[in-house]
């Protein structure tokens, strides 16, 4: 990895992370006790890997890994997720804990598939 490619990394990661934040907090505008805006952000980066990978073939290296690595990663929030649902396993919202899990993993693993299908040309 070229110094270059680093540096566009932690760029893309720094944009990614701030593009995270403005669609939670947009979401959350909506639906202010639902922790929607974790989910859909983790269903929009799920979707965007998946056709970033199926289109692996046709991009270049670096570009998988500045948009898949660097924005992608910082977008998506696997921490924040598991702390939204472990809250609420906590409060006793065990049935909204479960549905929030299923829905982000089986949701996000269809997304991605259909994703990456959609873009394998």
């Amino acid at each position: 990895m070229t110094v270059g490619t680093f540096l566009a990394i932690v760029g893309a990661g720094a944009l990614g992370a701030r593009a995270r934040a403005a669609v939670s907090r947009a979401v959350q505008a909506r639906w202010p006790r639902s922790g929607a805006g974790t989910l859909v952000v983790n269903l929009l980066g799920a979707t965007a890997l998946g056709a970033l990978f199926g289109a692996g073939v046709r991009v270049d290296g670096a570009l998988l890994a500045i948009v898949g690595m660097g924005f992608l990663g910082a977008f998506t929030t696997f921490s924040t997720w598991m702390v939204e649902v472990a809250e609420r396993w906590r409060a006793g919202a065990r049935a909204w804990a479960l549905l929030e899990a299923c829905l982000t993993l089986l949701a996000g693993t269809a997304l991605a598939v259909l994703a990456a299908h959609l873009t394998s040309g």
